[in-house]
C-alpha cells in the first residue's frame, strides 16, 4: 500500500497553517479583558452595607421617642432634669452610629482617593485601605472630644461640658446617617465623586453651624459674647478639622505609590 509521502502529501500535522487555524480555534477559548475590580461587586462591601442599614433602621426605630425629645429641645434650654433623662443606652446607640459612620466615611474617602489622587495602593485588599481609613476618622473624633474634655471644664464647669458633648455626640450620629445614602449611590450607582463631595460638604457645613448655635446656647448665651464663640469655636472645632484634612492627605500619600 502506498504511503501519503509516497503521493506526494505531507502528513497533516506537519501542516503549518492547519495548525495555526487549530491553535487560534475556538475549542481553545478567546482571552479577553478581565472585569475592573469594583467596590460594588465586592461581597464584603455588600455585607458590610448591609448590615449598617440594617443595624441604622433598627437603631432608629426603637430610639424614636429619643430622637424626637433630641430634635424637640434642641433649640431650647436644655434643664437639668432632662439632661439626666438621657440613657446609657441611648448614649451607647448614639456611639454605635458614629461609628458605622467613621466606617461610612472610610468607604467615600476611598473611593475619592481612588479616582482624584494618582497612584495605586500599597494595599491589595481593598478593606484594608478602607479601615485605615475609618480608623483615621475614628480617631479624629476622639481626640476633638478628648480636647473638649480638657478645656471646657477649665472655663465652663463639667455639667455645661456633659451637656455640649451630648448634644455633639447627636450631631455627629445624626450626620453618619445622612452619609449612609451618599455611600448606596456612590458604591452602586456610579455617583460622581464631585457630587460626593459636595454633598459631603454641605453635611459638614450643617454640622458645624448647629454645633456653633450650640456653643453659643450652652457656654455664652447669658454673657452675650459672640466673639468669644467664634474663638472658642475656630480652636475647638476649626482647627482640628484642619489637622484633619493634613492627616488625610498624608495617610493617603503614605497608602498610595505615585509613579
Amino acid at each position: 500500500m502506498t504511503s501519503s509521502a509516497h503521493l506526494g502529501f505531507e502528513p497533516l500535522i506537519n501542516d503549518s497553517l492547519l495548525c495555526a487555524a487549530q491553535a487560534h480555534s475556538s475549542r481553545y477559548g478567546v482571552l479577553g479583558h478581565p472585569i475592573p475590580s469594583q467596590l460594588g461587586n465586592d461581597d464584603l462591601t455588600t455585607i458590610t452595607l448591609l448590615v449598617c442599614f440594617v443595624i441604622i433602621a433598627a437603631s432608629i426605630a426603637f430610639a424614636r421617642g429619643f430622637i424626637s425629645r433630641q430634635l424637640r429641645n434642641f433649640f431650647y434650654e436644655v434643664h437639668s432634669e432632662e439632661l439626666s433623662n438621657v440613657t446609657a443606652n441611648e448614649i451607647r446607640f448614639e456611639l454605635l452610629l458614629v461609628a458605622i459612620g467613621c466606617l461610612l466615611l472610610g468607604i467615600a474617602s476611598f473611593l475619592t482617593a481612588e479616582e482624584k489622587i494618582p497612584g495605586i495602593f500599597i494595599h491589595d485588599s481593598v478593606f484594608t485601605n478602607i479601615l485605615v481609613f475609618s480608623a483615621l476618622f475614628a480617631g479624629y473624633f476622639l481626640c476633638k472630644w478628648f480636647l473638649h474634655f480638657i478645656v471646657d471644664p477649665v472655663f465652663f464647669g463639667g455639667k455645661k461640658t456633659t451637656q455640649l458633648f451630648k448634644v455633639q455626640l447627636f450631631i455627629t450620629a445624626c450626620s453618619a446617617v445622612l452619609t449612609l445614602p451618599l455611600v448606596m449611590l456612590l458604591v452602586y450607582f456610579d455617583l460622581s465623586v464631585e457630587k460626593c463631595i459636595f454633598y459631603l460638604c454641605s453635611v459638614l457645613i450643617l454640622n458645624k453651624i448647629l454645633t456653633f448655635y450650640k456653643c453659643w446656647f450652652i457656654f455664652f448665651r447669658q454673657n452675650g459674647f459672640f466673639l468669644q464663640t467664634f474663638l472658642y469655636f475656630c480652636a475647638l472645632e476649626i482647627t482640628p478639622l484642619l489637622t484633619f484634612g493634613g492627616a488625610w492627605l498624608m495617610t493617603v500619600n503614605n497608602l498610595k505609590i505615585n509613579f
